[in-house]
């Protein structure tokens, strides 16, 4: 079992969402040659840096993973995705946000960042 996981780990197979986390997320679905995308990229590690243990992001492109995009309809991108501490989608944004709008969204679905 355990050369399974560790061989599953090497190869990427084994995506582990960060909801499991029991933490709120920002979930973006983008593309590399997004500039929208990459501005937002930045946002998100600002937040990992500034809520570590408090706040999780994750990062998906739909490029390669296109079942993801087909699941939440997305039609542009960045796609933001706010989840509650259960994995539970709370709210949907498209375009870039601000630190400071993310954290305005999530309070307004009632999920307080400190």
């Amino acid at each position: 079992m355990k050369i399974l996981v560790l061989s599953l780990l090497l190869t990427g197979l084994l995506l582990v969402p960060a909801y499991a986390s029991s933490l709120p997320t920002l979930k973006m679905l983008s593309t590399p040659s997004c500039p929208a995308c990459v501005q937002m990229s930045k946002v998100l590690d600002q937040l990992n840096a500034q809520y570590e243990g408090k706040l999780a992001t994750e990062k998906v492109d739909v490029y390669e993973q296109p079942e993801i995009a087909q699941k939440y309809n997305v039609r542009y991108v960045p796609h933001l995705l706010f989840l509650d501490a259960e994995g539970k989608v709370v709210e949907q944004k498209v375009g870039y946000l601000s630190l400071e709008d993310v954290l305005k969204t999530f309070k307004a679905s009632g999920i307080e960042i400190h």
